[in-house]
């Protein structure tokens, strides 16, 4: 199962169009990925983590224009340009790498951190070790369970113990201390909203919005969710 989701964020994964034109930033020597807007006056800034396909160069290319601030991604140490292996410690390395390039480059600036999907987890670790002003997750999970469940439906109680690499947003959130907005959909087969209103509780104050007849890949698509999040999270 591991090997299926990294695959997703390994070999040529470009979309051959995109409605924005992404900047190609290399974070470290190692680190690269993409970004947009980098140059627009604004207090704030979005860390991006995309799900399954989405890559950096997808995700800023699909959604960074939609938010009139510095929108940048990374792909994980071992995909795409970035050097290494892929693992959950990479992994996670990416995003302080990723977030330490954006608090040195983008100083005095609000960091946003957002996750879509499988990027969920990611974005709810960053935000339990490093400071940021608000967490998003559109259609998270709390562990890979959630998500593998949905393939061989195996992986219940104990048996998550089988799982390599397992990403444990359920343990992230207890360490985290931002506000933080989960965000789901009636119409999302993926990760429904029962498991949205589930992870939501596994922060102590997060807030829960579902949406109606969204799909899972449609959320950071969708004018009302850009609308929702740009005026209850960005310009609040």
């Amino acid at each position: 199962m591991q090997y299926i989701s990294y695959s997703f964020y390994k070999g040529d994964r470009q979309l051959a169009n995109v409605a924005y034109i992404p900047v190609e930033i290399s974070y470290n020597d190692s680190l690269s990925g993409y970004g947009y807007n980098l140059d627009t006056q604004s207090d704030k800034v979005i860390l991006f983590f995309g799900g399954s396909t989405f890559i950096a160069y997808n995700s800023v290319g699909t959604y960074a224009g939609k938010f009139n601030c510095p929108f940048l991604s990374a792909d994980y140490y071992g995909t795409q340009k970035s050097k290494g292996t892929m693992n959950l410690e990479t992994m996670q390395k990416s995003a302080e790498d990723l977030y330490d390039y954006v608090k040195k480059n983008f100083p005095n600036k609000d960091i946003y951190i957002f996750g879509h999907s499988y990027g969920c987890g990611m974005a709810a670790y960053l935000a339990s070790v490093r400071e940021c002003k608000h967490l998003v997750l559109a259609s998270g999970y709390r562990t890979c369970a959630d998500l593998y469940n949905k393939i061989i439906p195996i992986f219940w109680g104990p048996l998550q113990v089988f799982i390599k690499n397992n990403i444990r947003v359920d343990q992230y959130a207890q360490n985290t201390s931002c506000p933080v907005t989960i965000i789901g959909s009636d119409a999302d087969k993926t990760l429904d909203e029962t498991i949205q209103k589930e992870l939501t509780n596994c922060y102590q104050n997060a807030k829960c919005q579902i949406f109606s007849g969204i799909k899972h890949e449609d959320y950071f698509t969708t004018d009302k969710v850009i609308q929702f999040v740009n005026e209850n999270i960005l310009e609040q």
